[in-house]
């Protein structure tokens, strides 16, 4: 099952978000995309990629609390915390043709779930814009601007968009140094495979062709990263992801 991605935007177009009244404005999670359904005590997963993955049991666990015994949520997968905000089905009815307004209204039953949490939307342009402030000063990883009249749409369906206050990228490790705590990463530069830095990493945390996301300062038009901070492995990835078109260039580094 492949769940619906966002579109990166800038800040010139999230502006213009920000005063369409068709928006709503959620923060940004860095957490492990997730869609859970669940057929009485069956519980099934998928990645961001649509493919099945594990249920945490604390997850299911909260989730059999609920008198809810057939939905579809999607969101992210923070331990313990679920961030959701979107509801597919529930009780044998599809969802994914309701504009993303009513969707998010009937989601709402599941605010209160333990270790669940409905992710707040703000939709009054003045509220939108001291929201982006507020997550700024907390260094949030963003905003997600939603469109609320738009229907479920599987894949990069752009019609949802993130604005990210931090710049971050896929990357495949190529060496690990155990005795130093560092790896090399690299990326593909069209069909070419660069290395673009190396990364500290803690001791035993990566092995060698995992896919890794990184935060950067920015990239250099050589194909480097500059800062690269290690962030978390990804599985939900492929090669695909390793593009080097991803990363942000800065001109400093000319």
């Amino acid at each position: 099952m492949q769940p619906e991605l966002l579109t990166e935007t800038t800040p010139e177009q999230a502006a213009e978000y920000i005063m369409d009244g068709r928006f709503a404005l959620q923060e940004k999670r860095d957490g492990v995309r997730l869609l859970v359904r669940r057929q009485g005590n069956k519980f099934e997963g998928w990645n961001k990629k649509g493919e099945p993955t594990a249920v945490h049991p604390v997850l299911t666990s909260a989730l059999r609390s609920l008198n809810v015994d057939e939905f579809i949520l999607d969101g992210e997968f923070e331990s313990p915390y679920f961030y959701c905000w979107d509801l597919l089905s529930a009780q044998g009815i599809d969802l994914s043709a309701y504009p993303y307004g009513e969707r998010y209204k009937i989601l709402q039953v599941f605010r209160g779930c333990p270790t669940v949490t409905v992710l707040p939307c703000w939709t009054d342009e003045g509220d939108k814009e001291r929201m982006v402030y507020e997550f700024r000063t907390q260094r949030a990883e963003g905003v997600v601007f939603k469109n609320l009249e738009t229907a479920y749409r599987a894949g990069r369906a752009h019609q949802h968009f993130k604005l990210k206050f931090h710049q971050s990228a896929t990357a495949r490790v190529l060496e690990v140094d155990p005795f130093r705590d560092r790896v090399s990463l690299e990326m593909l530069d069209g069909n070419l495979w660069r290395t673009v830095c190396g990364l500290k990493v803690p001791n035993g945390a990566v092995r060698q062709g995992e896919f890794v996301e990184v935060r950067y300062l920015s990239g250099t038009r050589d194909k480097k990263l500059v800062q690269p901070i290690f962030l978390r492995v990804r599985d939900d990835v492929s090669q695909e992801d390793c593009g080097f078109e991803q990363v942000k260039i800065s001109k400093k580094w000319d």
